[in-house]
């Protein structure tokens, strides 16, 4: 992967103005009122300037080979942290080859709470956590401002994107016409039946991926209500954390965990898996970043589903949840869960608030995400899906070959 590439002296003095003279970052930078407050608060609150410095002298070096340069935050302080989020906010991804660079930035921001409670706690507690909420806000701004559109033309122009199968609101103009990057990046398929249909819609037992997706071949086993239980051959997971606020969370204990993980990339839409009738959704706040481990989240190949990930690490971030009865296989569960800057978990609105059951097909749209690293975690109750490996059909995808530029 690349590292931080070098940038303008000036840009390095403005910044370091900040904590040093109590200057504010470039004007025209998008995120200059989080990023003041981010250097007055380490002028002015002393535990948020000792949680930052103790990070900094704890910072872990990553597994050999995992990324070029090791931890990118080993040798710096607080003034590379500001550049850090001065370059991050008008950041834009871009394709490579098969692939594109869309975690660029997540990554070392999650490498700098790596093994390291100081860098967590400095980002999970406030005022730490409302002033990267606060950042997140700004860069959010940013992305549905018309600036963002700059490499939405390049994306539409890369055949990987599938631009035939999208609503494009211009489907003549290079940028098909959407007015920022959220637009394009949360846009809705054309003929969602025709090009991406449901596997026997008629047959009830069939559950289907929830969006495009990378998905965790075996499943994690919910061991315990509260008490994490490291068994071999297992993963753990915390449900009571998980659906936070959910009448029906008990009915999952020694249930399975299904993870469907969507690279920055793919269809950001999410769907219901199952058909049913939908009891009780809700929108949960949380942390926007911190992962302790990310190299065991996204090893260095990317296989973001590979067995091992860590399903606990999910529970403290913003998220939202759908409990689904299906009657004859008993709850389902659907939470799509936001990583790393995403703020934007979104309903659609009828499920906003849901009262009463409201009948749902397998396959009918729950939400969308907005730009970041999102994934969506399928919970069922136990007996209902024990499978040690997803179970395609002929002609279902099994995956996607890599271009050279990505090798």
């Amino acid at each position: 992967m690349k590292t931080i590439s070098a940038i303008p002296l000036i840009l390095i003095l403005t910044l370091t103005a900040i904590t040093l003279w109590g200057m504010e970052p470039a004007a025209d930078c998008p995120c200059s009122g989080s990023i003041t407050r981010m250097a007055k608060a380490y002028q002015e609150d002393a535990v948020f300037k000792l949680l930052i410095d103790m990070a900094f002298a704890h910072m872990q070096q990553v597994p050999e080979h995992y990324r070029t340069g090791g931890n990118p935050w080993i040798g710096k302080n607080f003034n590379d942290l500001l550049i850090f989020f001065q370059q991050w906010c008008d950041f834009l991804p871009q394709a490579q080859g098969s692939s594109d660079n869309g975690l660029y930035y997540i990554e070392q921001m999650d490498l700098f709470a790596y093994k390291n409670p100081y860098g967590r706690a400095a980002f999970q507690t406030k005022p730490g956590i409302d002033l990267f909420r606060a950042f997140a806000g700004e860069r959010g701004a940013f992305l549905d401002s018309p600036a963002s559109t700059k490499y939405v033309a390049e994306w539409l122009a890369n055949p990987r994107t599938e631009k035939e199968d999208y609503l494009l609101p211009d489907p003549d103009a290079p940028d098909g016409g959407f007015t920022s990057y959220n637009t394009f990046f949360s846009r809705g398929l054309k003929h969602p039946q025709k090009v991406r249909p449901q596997t026997m819609p008629e047959r009830d037992y069939i559950i289907s991926a929830p969006t495009d997706a990378l998905m965790n071949s075996i499943p994690a086993h919910i061991v315990d209500a509260k008490t994490k239980i490291r068994t071999k051959g297992t993963q753990e997971l915390n449900i009571e954390l998980l659906l936070a606020g959910s009448k029906h969370w008990s009915r999952f204990i020694g249930g399975t965990a299904l993870s469907c993980i969507l690279m920055p990339n793919t269809y950001h839409r999410y769907h219901a898996p199952v058909s049913g009738d939908v009891i009780e959704t809700r929108l949960v706040s949380g942390a926007l970043l911190g992962m302790k481990d990310f190299p065991s989240f996204v090893p260095p190949g990317g296989n973001v589903g590979y067995y091992g990930s860590d399903f606990n690490a999910f529970e403290a971030y913003q998220r939202g949840y759908f409990i689904i009865d299906t009657g004859a296989y008993g709850l389902v569960a659907v939470v799509p869960v936001g990583l790393s800057t995403v703020g934007s978990v979104v309903f659609k609105e009828k499920y906003l608030n849901a009262t009463g059951p409201m009948p749902i097909a397998r396959g009918d749209e729950l939400g969308h995400f907005l730009y970041g690293g999102s994934l969506v975690i399928l919970v069922f109750e136990p007996g209902m899906y024990r499978s040690d490996a997803i179970k395609v059909r002929l002609g279902n995808q099994i995956g996607t070959l890599d271009t050279k530029s990505n090798k």
